[in-house]
């Protein structure tokens, strides 16, 4: 196993109760454990420690009582490896149990400094200062803990022996209905496969992929955006990997043509998703990237909830081609009418997933975005939104006009955690929060409700570069680790597959769309190159 981030340095004695204060105890949630990590001795922790980073400490590390919780809190937080002069044998029992690596290392130690960035191999056994260029060595993992590190510590590894996962007897095998759709669909697509496999292969499952045609292809290849085959295809498999949909060739104004959309807004109503997640996570490695300043855009971490099959684009239309008085002058002419329609059952559900998730996110913040000075349904929007915060009162609550948020969401980006709005208004902001986190071809999105959920990158088919190799695949990438997370319960491959990206972005690697003047040009890299590159971060 390799990691390499920035060193935390701390001294001798570090407590299991200074780890994780004992008042956290009365929980297990890994992610409640590692928003209050080392908070009693460094309460800026949480905030500056990224996945992938190290901790370094002296003798007697995780001393004190006998606690699982301290190992689980740091390695949720983010830290890849503990290197220290010595470990409290409580605290080395759990942190392999729970599968955190721990190396002993004493010259390393007396060498690094708080900020270095360092580089471990624990197969080598080797630990490097990178900031000064110093190697140490120490005793590399034997291979039965390599193997049990591999599959997250020992009670996963029991637990996939147990149901079979591992041990010759069966593997979790899921079925996946991959959507490669137009444009550069097929070529993400394809190196978001290659990623799906090795993070498959590290955590001891299976996945069987099908591919299945969507918007323009699947016009071109049986006249409808959406064949019943794709469908029934969608509904069978534990989740759906989408890449892109639509291109000029499918044009049109005629509205009794086909358009490639019609097969994205139809598998979401078919399969009744109803609520859409975009995170927009600012990986330190791309604050220049962005089109705001980088003192703007640091720390930028939200997520934006979005009602799905409702609003505008599913309401009723209608159009009369030659209305009285609806042309020039009073002429006889075209008009046209959407219906902005919701229920308040519709609103609810998507609301209450919103505080379900700032509930367990560090801010615990919602931010409902409407346009209740004007809109009708905004005004029932807003009255449902109160009504469900009233039942979240761990949960600070605004909110905002949408106007006024998309002027925040370029002026102070970094207030909002979780925003919550309805479709029309959704599609909107999600696009311009992109720019924010440098490009859209670094954000994924999950669409969640009653059926099989679909994941998907949020930027368009591109088709102005389909087929030249050099389109971004992060956030095809970034999607499957949504699909793990949310669609096949796989939450430690889902971490990995962040974590392995954010690795590949700081060791400089990018493809032309986040590259800038400064990126060497040996470090910008195609499609399919960027794709083996986050694979490999994964071995």
């Amino acid at each position: 196993m390799e990691f390499e981030g920035t060193a935390f340095r701390y001294g001798r004695d570090i407590d299991t109760d200074v780890i994780i204060p004992a008042r956290y105890l009365n929980t297990s949630d890994s992610a409640e454990l590692a928003r209050h990590a080392m908070e009693d001795l460094d309460e800026t922790f949480v905030d500056r420690v990224r996945p992938g980073d190290i901790v370094v400490a002296e003798e007697n590390f995780g001393c004190g009582s006998s606690r699982e919780h301290a190992p689980v809190a740091l390695k949720a937080a983010g830290v890849a490896c503990v290197v220290a002069k010595s470990f409290a044998r409580i605290f080395y029992r759990n942190a392999i149990n729970m599968g955190l690596p721990i190396l002993e290392c004493p010259n390393a130690v007396d060498a690094i400094a708080d900020g270095h960035i360092v580089a471990v191999d624990t197969d080598a056994g080797t630990v490097r200062d990178v900031t000064t260029d110093q190697v140490f060595t120490a005793e590399p993992f034997p291979p039965f803990l390599v193997e049990i590190m591999d599959a997250g510590g020992l009670v996963e590894r029991t637990r996939r022996v147990l149901d079979g996962r591992e041990g010759g007897v069966t593997v979790a095998t899921y079925s996946v209905c991959c959507l490669p759709g137009d444009g550069i669909g097929p070529e993400i697509m394809a190196a978001a496969r290659v990623v799906l496999d090795a993070v498959a292969e590290r955590f001891g499952f299976a996945v069987d992929c099908e591919d299945h045609l969507i918007g323009g292809a699947a016009i071109d290849a049986c006249g409808c955006a959406l064949p019943d085959e794709t469908l029934d295809a969608a509904r069978a498999a534990d989740s759906v990997l989408l890449a892109s949909v639509g291109g000029p060739k499918w044009d049109t104004t005629d509205p009794a043509a086909p358009r490639p959309e019609q097969g994205l807004l139809a598998i979401r109503k078919a399969l009744g998703l109803y609520c859409n997640l975009r995170p927009v996570h600012v990986f330190d490695a791309l604050v220049d990237a962005s089109s705001l300043k980088p003192e703007l855009v640091r720390g930028v971490d939200m997520l934006i909830v979005r009602e799905l099959t409702g609003g505008l684009y599913f309401g009723a239309r209608e159009r009369i081609d030659d209305a009285p008085g609806a042309g020039v002058g009073g002429e006889p002419g075209v008009w046209c009418s959407d219906a902005l329609e919701y229920g308040e059952g519709e609103i609810e559900r998507v609301v209450r997933y919103a505080f379900e998730a700032a509930a367990g996110r560090p801010r615990a913040t919602v931010c409902s975005v409407d346009k209740a000075n004007v809109l009708g349904t905004s005004k029932l929007w807003r009255d449902v939104a109160h009504s469900v915060a009233a039942e979240y009162p761990q949960v600070a609550f605004s909110d905002m006009l949408v106007d006024n948020c998309a002027m925040q969401l370029v002026a102070r980006p970094a207030q909002f955690d979780v925003i919550v709005t309805e479709n029309t208004f959704g599609d909107i902001l999600s696009d311009e929060a992109s720019m924010v986190a440098g490009s859209l071809g670094m954000l994924a999105s999950a669409s969640l409700g009653d059926g099989t959920p679909l994941f998907e990158p949020s930027h368009g088919s591109a088709p102005d570069i389909a087929g030249q190799d050099v389109a971004n695949p992060l956030a095809q990438i970034l999607s499957v680790a949504l699909m793990l997370r949310h669609g096949l319960g796989e939450a430690e491959a889902a971490d990995a597959v962040e974590a392995a990206v954010e690795r590949v972005l700081d060791e400089g690697w990018r493809t032309a769309d986040i590259a800038d003047d400064a990126t060497p040009a040996d470090r910008v890299l195609g499609c399919a190159a960027m794709g083996e590159k986050v694979a490999a971060a994964l071995a």
